[in-house]
């Protein structure tokens, strides 16, 4: 029977899915395969940390402040390290790393600009950090109109995050010393990846959001989804910020 674990694990998945070809270009830009080591910093169960460690030739490091994200990450992947620890008081020495990488992170961070110069320390000086997806849950668009945004918005405020950290993030590289580009994934979803993921995507929404909106409510949403998609009509577009940065 499959538990919590696995569950995120199947989210982290279908993240690293939609982001895949923007993660590979920033890989490129920062010469990953030449790098001789790599932090990626909340890893997770280690979806995205795999990839990248069969990308290199160099060590890879996970950390994530959850131990049982840990435990899972270091059952499934051998090409990898994983560690414990914070993302705010990274336990490395300045300039020890050629990549620091994240997905999916500073919007669950109390104090994001803390995480950012943390990242920034550990770089080498011509190093690159990656920030390789950043939502903002206010630029959401769906057809039909549906009140998901508020939902997520509403949900991601109460666990402590910040649902628009994506708009913020020159700023926040900028702040900690780096040379930054920043750019916007649409994420446009097509027809079949949504009727592919539509069970899961709502099964994680309704987690998030169950203690706030009656399942009434909810169901009759998700039916007026479900419905778009059947007469293909559905539309979701999601911005999320990506940047590559470099130390000077």
């Amino acid at each position: 029977m499959q538990g919590p674990i696995e569950d995120w694990h199947e989210q982290f998945v279908r993240q690293a899915q939609w982001t895949e070809q923007t993660r590979n270009h920033l890989y490129r830009r920062a010469h990953l395969q030449d790098a001789e080591r790599v932090l990626d910093v909340g890893c997770g169960t280690g979806a995205i940390t795999a990839k990248l460690a069969r990308r290199t030739r160099g060590q890879v490091i996970g950390v994530d402040i959850d131990p049982t994200m840990l435990a899972f990450a270091r059952q499934h992947d051998s090409g990898a390290r994983y560690e414990q620890g914070d993302a705010l008081d990274l336990s490395y020495p300045d300039r020890h790393f050629d990549i620091v990488a994240c997905h999916f992170l500073l919007l669950w961070l109390d104090d994001p600009r803390l995480g950012v110069r943390e990242m920034a320390r550990v770089t080498r000086s011509g190093g690159h950090v990656l920030v390789c997806a950043e939502p903002d849950y206010g630029g959401r668009l769906d057809w039909p109109e549906l009140p998901v945004r508020a939902w997520q918005i509403q949900a991601l405020r109460r666990q402590g995050a910040d649902p628009c950290i994506g708009r913020a993030l020159r700023v926040l590289l900028v702040q900690a010393g780096l040379e930054a580009e920043v750019g916007v994934m649409a994420s446009v979803w097509d027809i079949e990846s949504m009727r592919a993921q539509f069970a899961a995507e709502w099964a994680m929404l309704w987690q998030d959001v169950s203690d706030s909106v009656d399942a009434a409510t909810f169901e009759a949403a998700r039916a007026r989804a479900q419905a778009a998609i059947e007469a293909g009509v559905r539309l979701v577009l999601m911005p999320t910020f990506y940047a590559y940065a470099r130390k000077r």
